[in-house]
């Protein structure tokens, strides 16, 4: 049921069978359509379009044109109740774009505290975690898991069922085509170059789990060894939760394979004497 509140602009079209807490402001010429659930101290812009089974938490700012839970870009055939799940604090900038999962009990799902800039488009049933950056024209397809605090650059495409990891940090103008472990910075096609280690230490991670993520990346990208094999090597060992964090990943479930990794002129010792 629509909630009324002086907070709806007059020229908005709100469904009846729409819940939006009257907190909430709606804008001007915004249409939201079906039993959308909105709660409460949320801004919308206007011209902001929100359709179907999607649910809005708190805190949110929605710019003008964004889009939420339309119609998956699929062809293939789909439920018609599936859905969107924001939760609060998000930042959604004009134009961007969030479809509806194709999969019955699994909506596409953003999390907390993420800024969306202009243009950015989550594809049908995403995981997007808290704290992400998607930069302007950020595109991300369809069934992908990005995990805290990522950060994707502009423009930047990534391929259906890729996982990226916590704290990766994705270049401009890179491809993703393959899965990207924790802390990673990616540049350029399916090529992991380095550590972010300015992210893990702006996050708050001690200066002795850092050392040993450097020296999990070596182990892994640096011995000769690919990934899964590296990390059959070291999983034995009692490893702090950060480094346990990437050897996790590597041995989780993907249909996209481990991203590769291209050396560049990476002084170790100098980022390792910086940490201590």
């Amino acid at each position: 049921m629509r909630t009324e509140s002086s907070n709806i602009h007059p020229t908005a079209v709100v469904d009846p069978a729409a819940e939006i807490d009257p907190t909430t402001e709606v804008g001007p010429y915004c249409i939201i359509q079906g039993p959308v659930r909105i709660g409460p101290h949320n801004k919308l812009l206007a011209n902001v379009y929100v359709n179907g089974h999607t649910e809005i938490g708190a805190d949110n700012q929605i710019g003008p044109f964004a889009c939420l839970g339309t119609d998956p870009q699929s062809i293939g055939a789909y439920p018609d109740d599936t859905g969107v799940v924001i939760g609060n604090g998000n930042t959604i900038r004009e134009f961007s774009q969030i479809h509806r999962s194709i999969t019955a009990g699994e909506p596409t799902r953003v999390g907390n505290g993420n800024f969306i800039m202009s243009g950015g488009h989550v594809a049908h049933d995403c995981v997007i975690g808290n704290h992400c950056i998607l930069t302007n024209g950020a595109f991300i397809s369809g069934h992908c898991v990005i995990g805290d605090r990522v950060n994707i650059s502009s423009p930047v495409g990534v391929h259906q069922f890729v996982r990226i990891g916590r704290l990766a940090f994705i270049s401009a103008a890179s491809a993703v085509g393959m899965d990207v472990p924790p802390f990673m910075v990616v540049e350029g096609r399916n090529t992991v170059r380095a550590l972010n280690v300015i992210g893990m230490r702006r996050s708050g991670i001690s200066p002795e789990a850092r050392l040993e993520v450097k020296q999990i990346y070596k182990l892994i990208y640096l011995s000769g060894h690919t990934p899964r094999a590296a990390v059959a090597l070291i999983d034995h060992k009692d490893w702090r939760p950060e480094a346990r964090e990437i050897i996790d990943f590597i041995k989780g479930e993907s249909k996209r394979s481990i991203m590769p990794h291209v050396p560049v002129d990476y002084n170790f010792a100098k980022h390792e004497s910086d940490d201590a």
